[in-house]
């Protein structure tokens, strides 16, 4: 058994709050990296210092690391190498001894360059099929809203049934933004109930100018007319949450300009404002690409205000991925039945 161990400092884990990366995905990418278990301690409780688990990963400040590195350098049967990870630039020490491995990873980014600590750590071997859905039902939880396995889903092909995702662990940001580098398409989001949450979501991407254009938040029916052009007689008729509404959000932000895919959500994210027709947690989503007609989802999400929110996100996100895949095999069976 190769037991994992991540070992993180309160200020650690504050860390990763920031970033938006919750234990769940670190777990996912350890296990994905050859580990048999991954377990969770903080630094301050001190319970890490009798494992003896294969890999220990520490996550905390550098001068907390320092006391760590005191440890691992008093024994000379350990030997010492440095990895370099970046944003901000650091040196990551890492201890080796026998099949035992030890990793000092001071605060900053190790989401977006995992793959230098995970080749480490399993030594460049290829990591397992980690396979990522838009919903809660896998073995692995990663967030509300996310989960992932290691055995392939039964129609892991088909995203419009099971909201699969991916087979090499990605967030679901890191998969939209190389999807629309792929295709040669800019992003732009209109956002009432998410407040811009699915702008900021993608732009945790490094690299996601590349793709990411602009995004209005347009939480009252005056912004829907006079930022991205939803007529009023449309809210009048139909009401702010309503297909027909974030349609038009969809299509006034993606404008006459054919290099440009437009996410667009309204919904009631709660407490209150809930109604018989759309109760609390009602969240309509569209995607307009260029050329092709606009999709759209109506979504029942349940929780408190934040994770309504959260949920639309992933599931805005999950509804673009699906709305250029149908569009990709649209395309294909035109080509072949020409």
């Amino acid at each position: 058994m190769k037991i994992a161990d991540w070992v993180i400092s309160e200020s650690g884990l504050q860390s990763l709050m920031s970033a938006g990366i919750t234990t769940g995905w670190l777990k996912a990418w350890v296990l994905s990296a050859g580990a048999t278990a991954v377990r969770i301690h903080l630094l301050e409780s001190n319970r890490w210092q009798d494992s003896e688990a294969g890999w220990q990963l520490f996550f905390a400040p550098a001068d907390g690391l320092k006391k760590i590195a005191q440890r691992y350098d008093d024994f000379a049967h350990y030997k010492t190498t440095t990895l370099k990870l970046d944003n901000p630039v650091r040196d990551v020490r890492c201890y080796v001894r026998e099949n035992r491995k030890i990793m000092l990873l001071p605060l900053g980014d190790i989401t977006y360059q995992r793959h230098a600590w995970l080749a480490f750590l399993n030594g460049d071997k290829p990591l397992s099929p980690l396979y990522v859905c838009a919903r809660d039902s896998m073995p692995m939880a990663l967030e509300t809203g996310l989960s992932a396995g290691f055995v392939k889903p039964a129609d892991a092909h088909d995203r419009s049934d099971l909201n699969y995702l991916n087979a090499t662990g990605l967030l679901i940001e890191e998969q939209v933004i190389a999807m629309l580098g792929q295709h040669n398409l800019s992003i732009r989001t209109v956002e009432s109930c998410t407040a811009g949450g699915i702008a900021a979501r993608l732009c945790r991407v490094p690299g996601a100018s590349a793709v990411v254009d602009r995004a209005w938040v347009t939480y009252s029916n005056a912004a829907k007319t006079q930022e991205v052009a939803v007529d009023q007689s449309v809210i009048d008729k139909h009401g702010a949450v309503s297909q027909a509404v974030v349609t038009r959000m969809a299509e006034g932000g993606a404008g006459a300009d054919s290099s440009y895919a437009c996410i667009a959500v309204s919904g009631v994210a709660g407490p209150g404002g809930g109604t018989e027709k759309n109760p609390v947690g009602t969240v309509w989503i569209a995607v307009a690409l260029p050329g092709y007609a606009t999709q759209s989802r109506c979504v029942n999400l349940s929780g408190a205000r934040h994770d309504i929110q959260h949920q639309t996100v992933i599931a805005a996100l999950s509804l673009l991925l699906e709305t250029v895949d149908k569009h990709d095999r649209d395309v294909q069976i035109l080509a072949e039945s020409l």
